[in-house]
């Protein structure tokens, strides 16, 4: 490889670390982020992690998340900030950069070397490489399995069947929806036959590079791989049961038995254009405009790999569109193959720009589309709106969604401040009580050890540090006898408002704790 070629891969992950990496903690953990911590925690302090059909995913993020951890000095789980959790997507993110390296002698080096940068500034991909879901490695693991499987078919080594088989265990292992990214996999290898034996030149044969050895190979490797995962490591014998189970309800929330109902334009309007009241305006339109550029030039071409390449993404884009299921962090799986044709789009662009001012036409309106990239990804992570609230937890960027709001971390430090004024400390007992979701609050409680939570009111006197959702009217500081009074009201997620009520003598310590107000 040339040093030209690797000094610009070094230049592309300088930039995806330092998009990624600053100021993990600034934004508050998402509700999905506070579950699969505490999620970790069963595997990190009980170690008893088991697999739960119904809710949260596959068993690979709290595995995966273990280096983590151990790289933080092996501490104590409260230990553990946003940061630790967060290091872990961000590692993933920037291995889709580095998994790119095996795949440019077959794609184009400076195809591969576009791809590479989109994959670096991408908002995108930026935004959820900092966020703690198992969606970053899904992608991941899902453009290995490919890759490898592509390289064993053109190298004829065992060795690569297996790696793909294990990055195939490893979608199975980390989210229920690698179905439909298996499922776009093999109606591009169906299609592209199709489209060659339309052109009149028969019938592809990628199929036929294939050896029967090499199939039980990589399917002996994502079993052995799978199985590792949901028993955790012969741990739970019912694992790989619950895994088919999980389907029924996760087909059911895919086909719109959920809250995330949205209509087909969802992911156009966050890629394409996205403009709420008072916020700036998004695009990753250069992207999916070069994008159409590589997909019309795999038709055009003669390159098998660009076909699969496109045809996975138009395939996946369809299936992801379709589906009534939808959040923004879904659209990376179609995504990442857009910015794969975005490469394949850009190189040849600026290839055919043949006379001097044409090619320095094309430098200019590349330079200025990665430039705007780049700007939206530092602005979406670290900006601040006219009224000093950051874009990353604000609804006026695109790929903020049911984000938990500054105003919960104000719950949480009141909740310490008053427990530190009793006694008891972090063995203060306290209720939390909600209908909707009160996730992340049991992540930002995780050093209280006597908290109780409930979908209802019960039937006894409040804790003495009682947080209750306002649709549930409690009124705790009206009731006879006034042994708790209102001590704040807190904006969890948008529209989601919390009450805050405190036992009148547990706050009266309190008070006397704070220092005293400047006249």
């Amino acid at each position: 490889m040339s040093r030209w070629l690797l000094a610009g891969w070094a230049l592309l992950l300088g930039a995806g670390l330092g998009l990624r990496a600053p100021c993990l903690t600034l934004r508050p953990m998402h509700n999905d982020e506070g579950v699969n911590a505490m999620k970790f925690r069963r595997l990190y302090v009980n170690n008893n992690y088991k697999y739960d059909p119904n809710e949260f995913h596959g068993p690979s993020l709290p595995y995966l998340t273990l280096p983590a951890a151990w790289l933080q000095g092996g501490g104590g789980f409260n230990d553990f900030t946003e940061a630790t959790y967060r290091s872990v997507p961000v590692v993933f993110g920037l291995g889709l950069i580095l998994l790119l390296l095996l795949l440019a002698p077959y794609f184009g080096r400076a195809e591969t070397l576009w791809a590479a940068a989109f994959i670096a500034i991408s908002p995108a991909m930026v935004f959820y490489s900092r966020y703690y879901i198992h969606e970053m490695l899904l992608v991941f693991c899902t453009a290995w399995s490919f890759i490898c499987f592509w390289r064993c078919a053109n190298s004829g080594r065992a060795a690569w069947a297996v790696a793909g088989g294990i990055g195939l265990g490893l979608m199975c292992a980390t989210k229920e929806t690698f179905v439909f990214a298996l499922a776009a996999m093999a109606l591009a290898a169906g299609t592209s036959a199709v489209w060659d034996w339309a052109r009149g030149e028969g019938a592809s044969n990628f199929s036929s590079r294939w050896k029967w050895p090499h199939l039980v190979a990589a399917l002996a490797a994502a079993a052995v791989t799978g199985l590792l995962f949901f028993t955790s490591f012969f741990t739970n014998a019912a694992g790989p049961m619950d895994a088919l189970r999980a389907y029924l309800p996760w087909f059911q929330r895919a086909g719109g038995a959920t809250e995330h109902v949205h209509p087909w334009t969802f992911y156009a309007r966050r890629l394409l254009f996205f403009h709420v009241r008072g916020g700036p305006f998004w695009s990753e339109g250069f992207i999916v405009a070069l994008a159409l550029v590589g997909f019309c030039g795999a038709l055009r071409g003669r390159s098998l790999l660009l076909r699969l390449i496109a045809f996975y993404t138009a395939w996946l884009t369809l299936i992801y569109t379709l589906l009534p299921y939808k959040t923004p962090w879904c659209l990376l799986g179609f995504y990442h193959g857009m910015i794969l044709l975005a490469g394949a789009g850009a190189a040849p662009l600026w290839r055919a720009c043949r006379p001097a001012w044409l090619k320095a036409a094309a430098a200019a309106l590349l330079t200025a589309g990665v430039i705007h990239l780049g700007w939206q990804s530092w602005r979406g992570n670290f900006g601040v709106d006219s009224h000093g609230m950051p874009y990353c937890d604000s609804a006026k960027s695109p790929y903020v969604y049911s984000q938990t709001l500054p105003d919960a971390l104000r719950l949480v430090a009141t909740v310490e401040g008053i427990a530190r004024a009793n006694p008891e400390g972090y063995g203060t007992v306290m209720e939390v009580m909600a209908r909707e979701s009160y996730w992340p609050l049991p992540w930002y409680l995780r050093r209280f050890t006597n908290v109780g939570y409930w979908d209802k009111i019960p039937d006894q006197p409040p804790a003495p540090i009682t947080i209750v959702s306002a649709n549930l009217h409690a009124a705790f500081d009206e009731q006879p006898g006034k042994t708790h009074l209102m001590a704040g009201y807190f904006e969890l997620r948008p529209q989601v408002f919390l009450e805050l009520y405190v036992n009148t003598n547990l706050w009266s310590a309190y008070i006397k704790t704070l220092p005293p107000e400047k006249d």
